[in-house]
């Protein structure tokens, strides 16, 4: 892939060898940089960066660059051996032009390695009221393959992955929502859930907060403690990747979401008398397949975490 600024250059591409890595693979990644700019660039850095990193590999100072220049630039990484979905090594350019600062070109080589179930590990179980769910861990990500009929509407069928009493009294969950596929209708849900037993949500305590394509956010609890989700409050379009969290004080529960894990958005407010001692809290995943049977869904979450408040 090949990235430009503006309408002329210059021109960054990214390749690897071997060119589709597999996990744990060594890898020496290429970056080569075509100045097609009408113009000199000034100043130019360029940085390298591995898989899921947040900094450079390395960071190469390239001074001025002449109309027409080309610069090749190697990195030897490898990818990550706990890894799946896609995985991106990646160019940035930084140079100035005409005493403008800021300008840029970006590249990646993208290697998509597929998501097989394989279970997840300690402090992690999981649980299902479908037949079909199936689960899986890649570093920080937690899989769920599931189908299922509805989340609410007394079904909740599901599959989900918890971390066992985890929410104090005062604490919040939150999760980044990567992606939701493989279902062949809109009303398939993925979140985040809490109650006093997840395994057993009539013994009160639930409240479930998820996004799907045709409703948007939904935050749905537990009213009266029978495990069967009976509020809501929600709506609107649903973005991926997102970032969900609820947030509990004592029987008290908030729901907010946000795109960019910065500004967060509250949803709504409920209060779910039956909640009681520290609450297991999970992602979910459900395919909400009642209209659509057969389907099923994988969901793919990110840094699923709990904290005290």
């Amino acid at each position: 892939m090949s990235t430009r600024t503006g309408t002329l250059g210059p021109t960054l591409t990214v390749a690897t060898e071997p060119a589709e890595p597999a996990a744990g693979d060594a890898v020496t990644a290429t970056a080569v940089l075509v100045n097609d700019c009408p113009f000199p660039l000034r100043g130019a850095v360029l940085y390298l960066v591995d898989p899921g990193a947040t900094t450079a590999a390395r960071t190469i100072p390239l001074g001025d660059l002449r109309r027409g220049a080309k610069v090749t630039r190697s990195w030897r990484t490898s990818m990550p051996a706990d890894v799946a979905g896609d995985i991106a090594f990646t160019a940035h350019l930084l140079f100035d032009v005409d005493g403008r600062s800021a300008d840029c070109a970006r590249s990646a080589k993208t290697v998509s390695v597929p998501y097989e179930p394989n279970g997840v590990r300690d402090p992690y179980r999981t649980f299902a009221t479908t037949d079909d769910a199936r689960f899986g861990q890649y570093g920080s990500q937690l899989v769920i393959w599931a189908g299922g009929g509805d989340l609410s509407g007394g079904r909740d069928e599901k599959g989900g992955i918890l971390l066992p009493g985890s929410v104090a009294a005062s604490g919040s969950v939150q999760v980044k929502t990567v992606g939701l596929s493989g279902s062949d209708n809109p009303s398939a849900k993925y979140g985040i859930a809490v109650a006093n037993d997840l395994n057993a949500p009539e013994k009160g305590g639930y409240a479930v907060l998820t996004m799907s394509k045709s409703y948007g956010l939904e935050f749905m609890t537990d009213s009266d403690g029978d495990g069967h989700l009976d509020t809501w409050a929600g709506g609107g379009a649903s973005a991926h990747p997102a970032w969900l969290r609820l947030v509990r004080s004592g029987t008290a529960y908030t729901a907010y979401s946000t795109t960019n894990g910065l500004a967060w958005n509250e949803i709504a407010s409920a209060t779910v008398p039956s909640a009681n001692g520290a609450l297991d809290a999970g992602v979910v995943a459900s395919a909400v397949n009642l209209n659509h049977p057969g389907t099923t869904v994988r969901a793919v979450f990110d840094r699923f975490t709990v904290e005290e408040s």
